[in-house]
């Protein structure tokens, strides 16, 4: 099983960073599993002038006297240093040292002046040193307020070139992939559609066992590794928990526009800006708007679950468990595996989407990433994608267990002409794609034969291109 995958950018720049002879100051942040801590540790690899720190809770004076032991490690003279934060820091800072602090949360925690202090430091004492200090954090809108808004003590120190903010995300398809790499095309798709690109997430995926071991073992068991996962990240995250719960319920099954979320979850209108911009904060959702749709014009948008474990959570585990006792050993085989086509279909359709690019980058030069479009009177279009010319390409990805037949590329066709779209020069041309799970109707791939404005593309297609 891979240990460190696909953050080979962000390690160079760390090393850049380090590499300088000036000082600099780097911010790492992302949610909790996204791998963080393993690429501070990996970027260090083999060093003797670095002193790592796993911060915790606790006062001040415990957090400085753990601090100190590390660093001593390194460091030894540190211990005939005063002790205190800021000649404590001062000291490395002249030993050109890395300093990793992870979880810098942690320690503001326990002495909110720290970010002043090294405001402090970072003005004065260490101007002219090579040290390097990382900051980390899980703590999404704490490390905005510490080192990124505005008005955070630390605005304006993060390095520039390169530059010090990294934020670490979930991986892409391709490099999830490695997790699960006996997989078929088909169940590759299926378990990143449930498991998402969270490493520690893709890390329960066991490809020797079969899907439905995987899911029933992880998740629908009440001792599965990720069965209480979701529930723990918002406990430990938000206030007034239940609110966020019957929001995220709402749009598991199905509300995506505010006032249908509003009046699923059953909150309060005036509240729910508040508690979607919470969730958006922790990238557990996000607000979409149709492709092409300049988003400060339009008040056309939607909210869905970004990260796939808690999509799926929130709709096959979330108050349920009373019904998985009563089916037992057959609870996947009927409460899950019927549905699973239908859930993970908009994880195909966004694969898709971003296949597109690979599929037709030697052609077209595209003006927006491909995304969805649809408008207030109920159409869709699963992938759009404007280009610089005078084509727009439009396309539908169908995860179902059918072949796709010529009726999707008829209906295409015709609402394809609804987009708002204007090319720079002359009339639209459109380019179809389609992407199906289960192959094409034989009308349709004779269609494919006849005609250049039209591509057909199977799961092993898409799989193929997220792969290189």
């Amino acid at each position: 099983m891979p240990t460190f995958v696909n953050r080979e950018r962000e390690l160079d720049r760390l090393h850049e960073l380090y590499k300088s002879d000036s000082a600099e100051l780097s911010v790492v942040y992302g949610r909790r599993r996204m791998g963080k801590t393993a690429l501070v540790v990996k970027s260090i690899e083999d060093r003797d002038d670095a002193v790592y720190h796993q911060a915790v809770h606790g006062t001040t004076e415990q957090q400085l006297d753990s601090f100190i032991a590390d660093a001593a490690t390194v460091f030894p003279g540190i211990n005939r240093i005063r002790k205190d934060w800021e000649n404590v820091l001062t000291h490395l800072a002249e030993q050109d040292a890395i300093v990793i602090l992870d979880e810098f949360p942690y320690l503001v925690d326990g002495n909110e002046a720290l970010p002043s202090l090294i405001q402090r430091l970072w003005d004065h004492n260490v101007a002219d040193t090579g040290t390097t200090f990382v900051l980390t954090g899980s703590a999404i809108g704490m490390i905005h307020e510490i080192a990124i808004d505005g008005s955070s003590p630390l605005y304006g120190r993060i390095s520039k070139r390169p530059n010090g903010k990294l934020e670490i995300g979930p991986l892409p398809f391709g490099a999830a992939m490695t997790f699960f790499p006996n997989y078929a095309p088909a169940e590759q798709v299926i378990a990143y559609g449930i498991f998402g690109g969270t490493p520690e997430y893709l890390r329960a995926v066991d490809d020797t066992q079969s899907l439905k071991g995987n899911i029933t073992e992880t998740l629908l068991l009440r001792d599965g590794g990720l069965h209480e996962e979701p529930e723990d990240v918002l406990y430990r995250e938000l206030d007034e928990v239940d609110r966020y719960f019957a929001v995220l319920k709402a749009m598991a099954e199905g509300n995506h526009k505010r006032n249908e979320i509003v009046q699923a979850a059953g909150i309060n209108a005036n509240s729910a800006s508040y508690y979607l911009s919470r969730l958006r904060e922790l990238q557990i959702i996000e607000q979409e708007y149709p492709v092409t749709v300049d988003p400060s014009r339009s008040r056309n948008s939607r909210y869905r679950i970004r990260d796939q474990l808690f999509a799926f959570w929130f709709r096959f585990v979330h108050g349920r468990s009373s019904r998985y006792e009563v089916f037992g050993a057959d609870a996947y085989d009927e409460l899950v595996e019927p549905h699973l086509p239908d859930f993970v279909s908009s994880s195909f359709e966004r694969l898709c989407q971003r296949a597109v690019l690979y599929e037709y980058g030697d052609v077209y030069t595209f003006t927006e990433s491909p995304g969805q479009w649809w408008d207030t009177d109920g159409r869709e279009i699963d992938i759009v994608a404007p280009t610089n010319g005078d084509t727009l390409l439009v396309g539908e990805a169908k995860f179902q267990q059918q072949p796709l037949g010529y009726d999707v590329l008829a209906q295409l066709e015709q609402e394809a002409p609804e987009i708002e779209w204007s090319p720079t020069d002359g009339d639209v041309n459109y380019e179809y794609a389609l992407f199906s799970r289960s192959g094409f109707a034989s009308s349709l791939e004779e269609a494919a034969d006849e005609r250049d404005d039209l591509g057909l593309f199977t799961v092993a297609d898409v799989v193929d291109a997220l792969s290189e």
